[in-house]
């Protein structure tokens, strides 16, 4: 978990995904610019069965929704609550010196668009816009970015209020 707002400069991504016993996911996130505020939310609408394979698709859907102008950005920082999955990318990351080695964080493009990423472990209670967005996944995909804020729904709309502390440690 982050404690305190990443440096200027910097964004910070949290991503979900939920899985239902039938087999429907979704995945989602929130952008959030360094003084925490809503850049942009995503969710997509999927069949799976793992978690865990859910988590890192998510994470991977990031570079679906870098924006050119992101790319100003020195670095940026991806939050999840899959301590499992952040634990295997950062353990990658040590073992390879910092160098993507494996297919699945090295084909997602957006790690090549900073200067710096930062996997770190989020906790639940501190993903909650994220888990939201996949959530609401399960029944359609959507996009919503701060030019469309009047369209996002009400619960999400106060969650992500709610949230719009610069980062604060979420005890």
């Amino acid at each position: 978990m982050f404690l305190g707002a990443p440096p200027k400069e910097w964004t910070k991504i949290n991503i979900d995904a939920s899985l239902t016993t039938s087999g429907v996911a979704g995945i989602g996130g929130v952008f959030r610019d360094y003084n925490g505020r809503f850049v942009l939310a995503f969710g997509e609408k999927m069949m799976h069965w793992d978690i865990t394979q859910l988590e890192m698709g998510a994470i991977l859907s990031v570079k679906d929704y870098v924006k050119s102008w992101m790319r100003d950005y020195k670095g940026v920082i991806v939050e999840s609550d899959n301590i499992n999955v952040i634990k295997y990318i950062q353990n990658s990351l040590k073992q390879n010196k910092g160098i993507m080695k494996f297919n699945l964080v090295r084909d997602s493009l957006f790690v090549n668009d900073f200067n710096k990423v930062v996997f770190l472990h989020a906790y639940r209670k501190c993903n909650k816009v994220a888990n939201l967005c996949a959530t609401m996944a399960l029944e359609n995909s959507f996009y919503f970015d701060s030019f469309s804020f009047d369209d996002i729904p009400p619960l999400m709309a106060s969650l992500i209020k709610e949230e719009y502390h610069p980062f604060d440690v979420c005890n």
